[in-house]
């Protein structure tokens, strides 16, 4: 979705934040804060243990705590981002940095998982996190997978890569006058599939099946998202009647023209 990329405290983690749990009040700033060194690795302890560090490494994105990512990471340590970039761990700790003035945020790691294979363990989580950028809220998750391997009696973050879990956006209220010319039938030129657009009760329904349309979620008057799925739908719209549709695609565009008959 078309949500703000701050890039000024952790590239990998896009604003994965984190501030003290008085400031938030609330359940979600509720975390573990054991101390690591203090953890037993046993097999029964080591969720517990996974848990505590990742807590941690989110807790030290707001101040922009260095020291705790680089006792974690092993040297050969490699961070995917959601948006692709593949970073090293020098690269990394060089982009953390403080959060600045106007932004605010928290991160909670839940339904974390470890599995342990030998010499090594993957640990996957479900990032929630919250933001306020200038006084507006956004909430957002992540699923986060991170690869160690064990060094004697710790483990070292050698991987990690993140992806945000997809949901609509929130309806925008915007004006609806145009939303008649939008209704038609638009193909993949010359004789690729053929997406449906139909008004329904005042609200826009679209997809291939005509049998199964979904809504529309509307971000402005002309540009939408199909419920349910990634991507956003931008109708170009000539005299009043929409010609074709750019659909946003992982940031590739797939361009549907307009099929039925002129009415």
């Amino acid at each position: 979705m078309l949500r703000a990329r701050q890039g000024v405290l952790f590239t990998a983690a896009v604003l994965l934040l984190r501030t003290s749990a008085s400031a938030q009040g609330s359940s979600e700033a509720i975390h573990l804060h054991i101390p690591v060194a203090a953890l037993d690795l046993t097999v029964e302890k080591l969720p517990q243990w996974f848990q505590a560090t990742e807590q941690a490494l989110m807790d030290a994105l707001a101040p922009g705590d260095k020291a705790v990512w680089d006792r974690i990471m092993d040297p050969s340590c490699v961070v995917t981002t959601e948006e692709g970039r593949v970073v090293t761990k020098q690269q990394f700790l060089d982009e953390l940095r403080p959060l600045p003035d106007g932004l605010a945020g928290g991160i909670a790691v839940k339904e974390l998982t470890v599995q342990e294979l030998p010499g090594f363990a993957l640990v996957r989580y479900l990032a929630d996190e919250w933001e306020s950028v200038f006084g507006q809220r956004l909430s957002v998750q992540y699923r986060v997978t991170n690869a160690y391997r064990r060094e004697g009696p710790t483990w070292k973050m050698v991987a990690s890569h993140l992806s945000v879990v997809t949901r609509d956006p929130p309806a925008q209220g915007v004006s609806k006058a145009g939303w008649p010319g939008l209704v038609g039938q638009y193909r993949l030129l010359p004789n690729g599939w053929t997406f449906t657009v139909e008004l329904r009760d005042g609200e826009l329904y679209a997809g291939r099946d005509p049998q199964k349309l979904r809504p529309l979620v509307p971000l402005t008057p002309d540009a939408f998202v199909v419920s349910g799925s990634l991507g956003e739908w931008v109708f170009v719209v000539e005299s009043g009647r929409a010609t074709r549709i750019l659909n946003l695609r992982k940031h590739a565009v797939l361009t549907w023209t307009r099929v039925d008959a002129t009415r």
